[in-house]
């Protein structure tokens, strides 16, 4: 039987030593740009996931970090046990190596560690010359394998005569085509929450992931910045899917000098973009930082749901009864544009209060995606801005006054509103604005999540 991806389908990985191309070949099996490209070595350090189709043969795909075996160091290390996870899952192993470089002593290790599993190896030997691809890729047969294929990442050369080889292998097809009632059960399965997990650096991000999914899927170290792509993992549940988006920490322009540290902030907030929740992990013992207020920002610009994650509660000395309550009304003082967001304290280390966020998360998803019926939203108009005349919705403009004729929802995730004024000067005050979105979330229970209101004047035209 063999090993299947997080989405049901048989599973590919992509190994190699440190900067080699396993990530720019990665992302163009995937056609889209996942994993983190650069000329720094050791760029990818955690496994990221994703899928590819080849001559109608689907099959997933995991990029991991390069091996460096027997590193003492923190980091390689963990790439080392990241990338163990990822063969062991594997059905069949891309091994890159590069042919300008040609066979080094680690690759040599690396052939040794690879037959050890046992799996189908097929062997990329990256930058390959298009016209010489054959010299230039030769030499690595002496590793014993007997698929070598000299292609290139970057511009696409060789990479169908490697996907041939790999789709067209009679144990592949057959259990790919076995797997036909996983595929369509996974074609068919209810809209996965997206939920991502961001804050800065070194507040607990990759272990709350951890703990939440019961394994050691992100790498933690105490080293500040230690994930750097967006990982992207499936988690099933009775009821609902997750895609859970561990992000790298942001930091400050002024502080983000690496070109891969820049990288990695851009694509954390293009991961809030593609996220419908956003769990904010912040550090209860370090406090509320003006960043932790930017980054939440981020996440509210994005139009996600909020769950801010007060992390290491339980590295928090004298606490008392009413701790909790005072922190939380510090958070929300500090951060008075996320006064709707849901609050937790918990502690990725012992695993203390982290069962609430999956439920919180689903709450939360459930109310950015409610759609009012007119005829509700019409009672409420009548009942709380018609009828209401204490509430201006702005000031008089030339002796005419605005007027708010009515309202109505045009979009879901987040919830939007369009609200249709006429007379006076187009404006509604900030205080109208306000009391409006209040109220919606309270009639409504928009829980955790962002009202967006928008404003559609209508002008009196001059008559000659």
């Amino acid at each position: 039987m063999a090993n299947l991806g997080k989405s049901g389908l048989p599973l590919v990985a992509i190994v190699g030593r440190p900067n080699v191309g396993k990530s720019t070949l990665f992302n163009r099996l995937i056609g889209e740009r996942r994993s983190i490209v650069g000329d720094e070595p050791g760029i990818t350090r955690d496994r990221i996931y994703g899928e590819s189709k080849w001559n109608d043969v689907r099959f997933a795909l995991v990029d991991t970090g390069g091996i460096v075996p027997d590193d003492e160091a923190i980091i390689p290390a963990n790439i080392l046990k990241q990338a163990s996870f990822a063969i062991d899952e594997a059905q069949a192993i891309v091994w890159v190596v590069d042919a300008r470089q040609g066979v080094t002593p680690l690759d040599e290790e690396l052939a040794r560690l690879l037959r050890g599993t046992g799996k189908r190896v097929l062997v990329a030997a990256n930058k390959a010359d298009a016209v010489n691809w054959e010299s230039d890729a030769g030499e690595f047969f002496s590793f014993g394998f007997d698929d070598v294929f000299g292609i290139s990442a970057e511009h696409g050369n060789g990479i169908g005569e490697m996907l041939d080889a790999l789709v067209s292998s009679g144990s592949w097809k057959l259990e790919s085509e076995s797997q036909g009632e996983t595929d369509a059960s996974y074609r068919l399965a209810p809209r996965e929450l997206r939920l991502a997990i961001v804050g800065r650096p070194n507040v607990g991000k990759s272990s709350l992931l951890n703990r939440l999914l019961g394994e050691e899927r992100a790498i933690v170290s105490p080293v500040a910045g230690t994930t750097r792509d967006s990982v992207d993992t499936l988690l099933e549940t009775p009821g609902q899917s997750f895609r859970l988006i561990d992000t790298a920490g942001i930091r400050r322009k002024g502080k983000t000098i690496a070109l891969a540290e820049k990288l990695s902030v851009i694509m954390a907030r293009k991961s809030l973009e593609r996220a419908d929740v956003a769990i904010v992990v912040l550090d209860a013992e370090e406090g509320i930082a003006a960043l932790d207020a930017a980054i939440a920002g981020y996440a509210v610009e994005a139009g996600c749901s909020i769950i801010l994650a007060l992390n290491k509660w339980d590295a928090l000395a004298n606490k008392e009864t009413g701790t909790v309550s005072a922190f939380e009304r510090k958070v929300r003082d500090q951060m008075k544009f996320l006064s709707w967001g849901a609050v937790v304290t918990t502690s990725a280390l012992t695993g203390q209060r982290l069962q609430k966020l999956l439920p919180l998360a689903i709450r939360a998803h459930k109310a950015r995606s409610l759609r009012i019926p007119t005829s509700r939203l019409n009672e409420f108009f009548e009942r709380e801005i018609r009828q209401k005349s204490g509430i201006t919705p702005a000031k008089t403009h030339k002796g005419s006054r605005l007027h708010v004729q009515y309202i109505t929802q045009i979009a879901v995730r987040p919830p939007t509103f369009v609200v249709f004024t006429a007379g006076g000067k187009a404006g509604l005050h900030f205080s109208f604005l306000r009391h409006l979105e209040n109220r919606l979330r309270e009639e409504f229970d928009f829980f955790a999540t962002p009202i967006r209101i928008v404003e559609r004047h209508k002008s009196r035209k001059r008559r000659r």
